[in-house]
């Protein structure tokens, strides 16, 4: 009694490892995806922007992560900045705050696993069991330590869900609706943090005793899915689109044919998860075996002794589903997640059926004692030096970008600075990506911190000033031919590539993950000899001409730009009239730019008085997913007060011979001023 009395201590002893092992480990900084995702989100909560993210739906880490920064923000803030200056400010800071408080969560929930496990089953092998077969993979690992995303939540869940499980099967009174309200509750939450929590779901559906609660535990997730995810309400009709297309469509991330599964994938992937997981293919085939054992043996099903066999059932039907489901799309093994934290408590159950059949007693009574041995000897022989594996690259990589950082402040300091975007480590490319996925609400705070910062979009294969386009002649005329890129390409195909389109590179750093050019002045300046255009169309429109009979807006060679009842004298930038735009004016100057061919370039500018910067300056094709594109931020201002807004691009192939509409959009119904409308279309010079 005593010996047991201090064993029951020893679940202590993987929780402090885990912390242990958390706090040293390295984080790769910048890392975009998703880390900065849930930053900016949490960023823009705190900021009472809402929430722009719904792909996981991930809104619990979101909470979660708009609490971490808040209580860090209040308690170390010695510059006394405002919340999103600070973080955006300091982001790697903030990465490392939310992260720390998902580890001690998990840390706290690792050691109640263990203490309610050993309350629950009176063995402190089966709570030591169930710690360490958290330890089984060292892809789980490393999420729950070096990731801002959902995966340490789905383990805190996970672990809470298999707590349940215990509560559930220890309890004499299974019929309470205490666990149908508690299993609603945490499927839900498991629902908004990540869909691959979705095959524990099954469970409760197979073990909660009646009909009635099983009906209402299944139509009780609705309202709880909506509680966990209030965040992200207005969102729901694009979540929606989002999740049909990755049920509907074959390839990854809602991509590829229309269909559930691809033949020649899918069943390749199954027997890849069941390859990458050792442990837990061993773990789910046995207990499938168990469970079709058990099923025909045909046990009395009102004796208690039953519920083992229910409940392992649950279990096995909800991780096989897991590994069917993501099988669909799998190129990654955190999906499983959820699914491989449940083997610790598969294993239990299979040990209590067979403790009811002719296994020698031998076996019964050594069998978790070994498999906690064998458990433990894995997590220190093997999961370990897979984990100081991981963490000795985030160290190289992080050692490698200080000593690029500086080579650069010191050998390139007059250069101006392209990121290759979105696949290159720095604040800037991860604040960027972060952002696009709080579809842009937190972009001019970001741009108020860090001002002007190029990128070159490798899929769109422009240059952009945070999301506004700038061609590289025109940033060459601005800063000089001193430009570095920085982050990429490594693809030696995809430099000779990009020299063609006219950005010769030229290799100066190339290390294990950094790589850094500089523009090949030279090479440029041949590919820019006789090159330029022809000025096809110049239109102009200020707001002094109208049509005799006062209803129409001309501009030069008699070009109509829209209605003219919005004319006011109030204010002019250039003349005695301009376009008045408030409450009651949502759309001014519309014009129809026609006969558009791939490589034109255009370029479109308009001046804005105005103290609220209401007013965007919009191209759009008539369908705007074909092209679409605003701007309302200005790129410069006069000595009046009058600010610039300019827009500049090339045709893409899909408008030929297409058009595109050209109109202010008084989106905020603000009051706004503007004047001096003008459109540019260079047509390339053929040979």
């Amino acid at each position: 009694m005593n010996l047991t009395k201090y064993l029951r201590f020893s679940v202590l002893l993987l929780p402090i490892l885990f912390l242990w092992i958390g706090f040293s480990i390295h984080l790769a900084k910048f890392g975009n995806d998703p880390n900065y995702v849930y930053l900016v989100n949490a960023t823009a909560l705190c900021d009472g922007k809402g929430v722009g993210y719904i792909d996981h739906p991930g809104t619990t880490v979101i909470q979660i992560g708009a609490v971490a920064i808040t209580l860090k923000h209040l308690f170390s803030n010695p510059e006394n900045e405002t919340l999103v200056r600070h973080v955006f400010d300091d982001s790697h800071t903030f990465i490392l705050s939310i992260r720390n408080v998902l580890m001690l969560l998990n840390a706290l929930i690792l050691f109640l696993l263990g203490w309610i496990a050993f309350k629950k089953t009176r063995s402190i092998w089966v709570a030591l069991l169930l710690q360490a077969s958290t330890f089984i993979t060292a892809n789980t690992l490393d999420h729950v330590f070096t990731k801002v995303s959902p995966e340490p939540f789905l383990f805190f869940l996970t672990a809470v869900f298999v707590i349940v499980v215990l509560w559930f099967y220890a309890d004499k009174n299974k019929n309470t609706w205490k666990f149908v309200t508690v299993f609603t509750l945490l499927v839900g939450a498991g629902l908004a943090t990540k869909a691959t929590f979705l095959p524990l779901a099954i469970f409760p559906f197979i073990v909660l005793p009646t009909l009635k609660k099983k009906l209402i535990y299944s139509f009780g997730v609705i309202p709880s899915f909506v509680l966990f995810t209030i965040p992200i309400i207005p969102e729901y009709k694009q979540m929606y689109y989002w999740f049909r297309g990755l049920m509907s469509h074959s390839g990854t991330y809602g991509h590829g044919k229309k269909g559930i599964i691809d033949v020649h994938t899918y069943f390749p992937d199954l027997l890849r998860i069941l390859e990458n997981n050792p442990i837990f293919a061993v773990v789910l085939i046995v207990g499938l075996i168990v469970v079709a054992v058990s099923i025909l043996r045909s046990y009395n099903k009102k004796s208690e002794k039953e519920w083992d066999i229910k409940i392992l059932t649950g279990l096995v039907a909800s991780a096989g589903f897991g590994v069917l489901m993501v099988a669909k799309h799998y190129h990654s093994n955190h999906y499983l997640i959820p699914c491989l934290l449940l083997s610790g408590v598969i294993v239990f159950f299979i040990h209590k059926i067979l403790e009811r059949t002719n296994v020698p007693v031998f076996v019964k009574k050594y069998d978790l004692p070994f498999l906690v041995a064998a458990l433990v000897f894995f997590i220190f022989f093997v999961q370990i030096p897979n984990i100081k594996y991981f963490n000795d690259g985030y160290k190289l990589t992080n050692e490698e970008m200080d000593s690029t950082k500086a080579m650069i402040d010191r050998d390139y300091s007059d250069y101006t600075r392209i990121y290759y975007y979105p696949n290159s480590l720095n604040p800037y490319s991860a604040l960027n990506f972060g952002d696009v996925y709080t579809k842009r609400r937190m972009l001019p705070q970001i741009k108020e911190v860090y001002g002007n910062i190029y990128f070159y979009h490798s899929f769109e294969k422009t240059i952009k000033d945070w999301d506004t386009e700038v061609f590289l002649d025109d940033l060459v005329k601005q800063k000089g031919n001193k430009i570095l890129l920085i982050g990429g390409p490594r693809d030696e195909k995809v430099v000779q590539e990009m020299g063609e389109q006219g950005f010769p590179l030229q290799e100066i750093y190339k290390g294990r993950l950094q790589v850094i050019y500089k523009l090949d002045t030279l090479k440029y300046k041949q590919l820019n000899v006789g090159k330029g255009g022809i000025l096809t169309e110049n239109i102009y429109c200020n707001a002094e001409i109208l049509t005799p009979d006062n209803q129409i807006y001309l501009g030069s060679n008699g070009k109509e730009f829209g209605n003219a009842y919005n004319r006011t004298n109030e204010k002019a930038r250039s003349g005695k009239h301009s376009v008045k735009m408030d409450s009651k004016t949502k759309y001014a100057l519309e014009y129809n730019l026609n006969n558009l061919k791939p490589g034109d370039i255009i370029e479109v500018e308009v001046w804005r008085f105005s103290d609220n910067e209401s007013g965007l300056l919009v191209v759009a094709s008539k369908d705007a997913k074909q092209f679409y594109k605003s701007k309302k931020n200005a790129e410069k201002t006069d000595e009046n007060g009058w600010d610039l807004i300019h827009i500049k691009f090339t045709v893409p192939s899909n408008l030929q011979n297409n058009s595109l509409k050209i109109y202010l959009w008084n989106k905020d119904k603000m009051l706004g001023y503007f004047d001096d409308l003008s459109i540019k279309k260079i047509s390339p010079k053929h040979d």
